[in-house]
């Protein structure tokens, strides 16, 4: 007699309990792989948004820090004066301090114009030459010592030479500044600003600034001109020279007019007209 009602049982219900238990680790197995894949996922974006966050942040602080960079210090090192005559009548005198620790290659330049006979030559400065240039509420241009027109002029360095510094802006009047023809072409030529003129920085190396005698540079700024900007009348250096002086700070305008209200006892600078 054979018996295979029962084993056969048995053998069906092991291969199901296996089956089943097969089944069931591989769920468990893709269920732990995607809860790993999912933290993963989490930690590289929370990863992702703490270097965004640090990025900013070390942005925003170095644009903190630029915007609390100080302004270069104005120090006086040499005074430049310069005795003017239209059409043969004396004007008066406008005075140029030089900021020799902001641009001492061009501050060396000019003073040794200004001071004049270089290289014992009578010819190689400032003195007798013309301010060729005056584009009225703009600036007055000369410096020309070699042409006279604007098309010429030299350096005591040779020919030309380059941009010294970009550090100093244009923000007011009276800034004087190398006048050139492009880029690292600075010689002998040079403007005076006649009210701000923000859009020449990056363009023209200022180093100095008229200290005394602006109303003698508006004169200058008032003369008539033909078509090209060049004076009908001449406009002459007569005399100019150079003045040494203990180095001094040159306070902003702003400042001295709030100093000056503080010793007239007002809190703020009246600013009206």
């Amino acid at each position: 007699i054979t018996v295979s009602g029962p084993t056969s049982t048995c053998s069906t219900s092991s291969r199901r309990i296996q089956h089943s238990s097969a089944f069931t680790m591989a769920r468990l197995f893709e269920l732990t792989l995607t809860v790993v894949l999912g933290l993963c996922l989490v930690t590289h974006a929370i990863a992702a948004d703490d270097k965004s966050k640090k990025d900013k942040k070390d942005k925003d602080k170095d644009k903190d820090s630029d915007d609390d960079e100080e302004e270069p210090k104005l120090l006086v090192t040499k005074k430049a004066w310069f005795d003017v005559e239209v059409d043969d009548e004396p004007i008066g005198r406008f005075v140029v301090g030089l900021f020799g620790e902001v641009a001492p290659i061009t501050v060396a330049n000019f003073a040794a114009l200004a001071r004049g006979n270089y290289r014992m030559d009578p010819k190689f400065g400032y003195k007798n030459t013309y301010i060729h240039r005056v584009v009225q509420d703009h600036v007055i241009q000369g410096g020309d010592i070699t042409v006279g027109d604007g098309t010429g002029g030299k350096s005591i360095y040779g020919a030309d030479f380059a941009d010294e510094t970009f550090d100093l802006s244009h923000d007011d009047k009276g800034w004087i500044s190398m006048a050139n023809a492009g880029p690292d072409s600075n010689n002998s030529q040079f403007f005076i600003t006649l009210q701000p003129a923000r859009f020449l920085d990056k363009r023209h190396v200022a180093f100095g600034k008229v200290i005394e005698g602006m109303d003698v540079v508006e004169k200058i700024g008032e003369v008539s001109v033909d078509d090209f900007g060049r004076p009908k009348k001449p406009v002459l250096i007569k005399d100019c020279g150079v003045q040494h002086t203990h180095p001094y700070e040159l306070k902003p305008k702003s400042n001295l007019a709030e100093q000056a209200a503080k010793l007239l006892g007002k809190d703020k600078p009246d600013t009206k007209a």
